[in-house]
C-alpha cells in the first residue's frame, strides 16, 4: 500500500509499504501555534504516531511501524489520519520554581552517553534539583535544533522567565524519567 491523505487537522500523511513493514511520514507547516501531534486512523481504531519536530518551515515525523501493530490497533488498512495541538505556545503553563540555575556542563550529571553526548552539543542549561532527581530546561527556539532530542516525547513545554523552554525529568542517577514523575521521585 501506498498512498498520501490530507489529515484532519491540517498536514498530509505519506504511506510506503516496506515489506511487513510501513514507513509513515507526517508534514504539516509550521504555524508557531504550538506542538502537534499525529494519530493514524483505520476502520476500528487509530494509532498515535507522536510528536512533530520542527524542521525549516514545517513540523515533520517519520516512523517505521509493523503492519501487525497496525492491525492490532484496528489501522489496517490506513484510511487516513489527523492531528491536533498538543501543547500551544500561548499558555502560561506552570509557573518556574524559583530555584532554577545555570548549569554549564549538563552532561556529566546524564548516564547514558548518547543523552550525554547530546546535552554537551547543546551547552549550557537551566538546573532545578529536588524530588529525588533533578531537571533540565532548555529555551525553545525553532531556528535551533531541538535540545536532547532523543529525549523528545519525554519533553514538557514550560514558561520560565516568560520564555518558553522544554524541560527534561531525570532521577538522582541521571536516568530520564516522564515529567508526571517529577513530584514522585
Amino acid at each position: 500500500m501506498e498512498g498520501r491523505f490530507e489529515l484532519e487537522g491540517g498536514g498530509q500523511l505519506e504511506v510506503r509499504e516496506e515489506g511487513a513493514r510501513l514507513r509513515l511520514s507526517v508534514r504539516r507547516r509550521l504555524d508557531g501555534a504550538g506542538l502537534y501531534k499525529a494519530w493514524l486512523r483505520g476502520e476500528r481504531g487509530e494509532y498515535l504516531l507522536g510528536t512533530l519536530v520542527p524542521q525549516g518551515q514545517f513540523l515533520c515525523l517519520e516512523r517505521t511501524v509493523s503492519r501487525d501493530t497496525l492491525s492490532q490497533a484496528g489501522c489496517w488498512p490506513v484510511a487516513g489520519g489527523r492531528t491536533a495541538l498538543a501543547f500551544s505556545f500561548g499558555e502560561e503553563g506552570e509557573p518556574p520554581s524559583p530555584d532554577w540555575r545555570w548549569e554549564h556542563r549538563p552532561a556529566l550529571r546524564i548516564r547514558d552517553p548518547v543523552l550525554a553526548e547530546a546535552a554537551a552539543a547543546w551547552g549550557s542549561m537551566l538546573l532545578r534539583e529536588g524530588n529525588g532527581g533533578f531537571q533540565l530546561a532548555a529555551p525553545l527556539d525553532i531556528h535551533r535544533p531541538f535540545p536532547l532530542t532523543p529525549l523528545f516525547c519525554l519533553a514538557r513545554p514550560l514558561r520560565v522567565d516568560g520564555q518558553t523552554h522544554v524541560v527534561f525529568t531525570f532521577n538522582q542517577e541521571g536516568e530520564p524519567r516522564p515529567y508526571a514523575e517529577w513530584k514522585q521521585l
